[in-house]
C-alpha cells in the first residue's frame, strides 16, 4: 500500500511542478517576473517522502510481535 501512496505522490509531485514551470513560462512571456521563496519543491517533496517512510518504520517496530 505504500508503494502506491509512493507512486501517487511522485506523479502528483510531478504534475504540480510541470503545471508551475509552464505556469512561471507564461507569466515571463508576459513580462511578468515571479519571485522564488519558501522552500524548493524538490525539498518539500523529500521532506514528505521522510515523514511518510518514518511512520511505517515506526508503525512496522511497534506492531511486530516480538
Amino acid at each position: 500500500m505504500l508503494k502506491y501512496l509512493t507512486l501517487l505522490a511522485v506523479v502528483v509531485f510531478f504534475y504540480w511542478l510541470i503545471k508551475h514551470k509552464w505556469r512561471q513560462r507564461q507569466l515571463a512571456k508576459q513580462g511578468i517576473q515571479v519571485e522564488q521563496k519558501g522552500l524548493r519543491p524538490i525539498t518539500l517533496l523529500s521532506l514528505v517522502m521522510i515523514v511518510m517512510y518514518g511512520g511505517y518504520l515506526i508503525y512496522y517496530l511497534f506492531s511486530s510481535n516480538p
